[in-house]
């Protein structure tokens, strides 16, 4: 075989090669610490409004809990509208920022993507990050809405409106239905709120990303 021969498959190779490295899931999940690490005041900023929007969902759904033990019937369409402005405004969050994030990242991006990682490598990472962050913020705003509704009912209808001794044990298991709804909610509304800058970010071109000044 010719020199010339093995130059061009050994070309041929290198070429086939480019753009086919994929990320192991912990190598992933270690890069996206990484990155939240590096970022961590936009981070922050993040897992604060997705903390708020989720604390105020399980205060308001808290309500169904105490209120009929107080003899009050909950207010279904007022709960519902709040419940939904919260979510929007905590999803309009998540785009923004990771929308930013993606702007804040173009080089490394197509640093990343000219050693060759995939689409679909930058695709999830991406999504992990914003999931990560919808889990911080889910677990610690779920938590902090239904002690605030505690708090709050606790003090208007006193320790027997909020934990009545005769049904405690179904109380319970309604509070940590709406808390497991909060936590759920609010991982699934961070990965569909990134799943647009995500996409965005996996189809830059290397080339265009690593000349973008920010």
């Amino acid at each position: 075989m010719s020199s010339e021969s093995k130059v061009e498959q050994t070309s041929e190779a290198s070429s086939m090669e480019i753009g086919t490295i994929t990320f192991p899931f912990t190598e992933a999940f270690r890069y996206c610490l990484e990155s939240i690490k590096k970022r961590f005041t936009r981070a922050l900023i993040t897992a604060v409004s997705i903390l708020l929007g989720i604390a105020f969902y399980v205060t308001i759904r808290s309500m169904n809990v105490i209120l009929p033990n107080v003899g009050q019937q909950p207010p279904q369409a007022y709960q519902l509208m709040m419940a939904i402005i919260a979510l929007l405004v905590c999803g309009v969050g998540i785009i923004n920022s990771m929308l930013m994030s993606v702007t804040e990242r173009y080089k490394e991006i197509g640093t990343i993507k000219c050693l060759g990682a995939t689409d679909t490598s930058v695709l999830e990472i991406f999504l992990i990050e914003a999931l990560l962050l919808g889990l911080l913020g889910g677990v610690i705003g779920s938590f902090a809405g239904w002690i605030a509704a505690i708090g709050i009912y606790g003090v208007q209808y006193g320790i027997g409106g909020v934990f009545p001794a005769d049904k405690i044990g179904i109380v319970m298991f309604q509070y940590l239905r709406y808390i497991s709804e909060g936590i759920g909610i609010s991982a699934f509304l961070s990965v569909a709120a990134a799943a647009y800058p995500a996409f965005y970010a996996s189809r830059l071109h290397p080339a265009e990303a690593l000349r973008y000044e920010v």
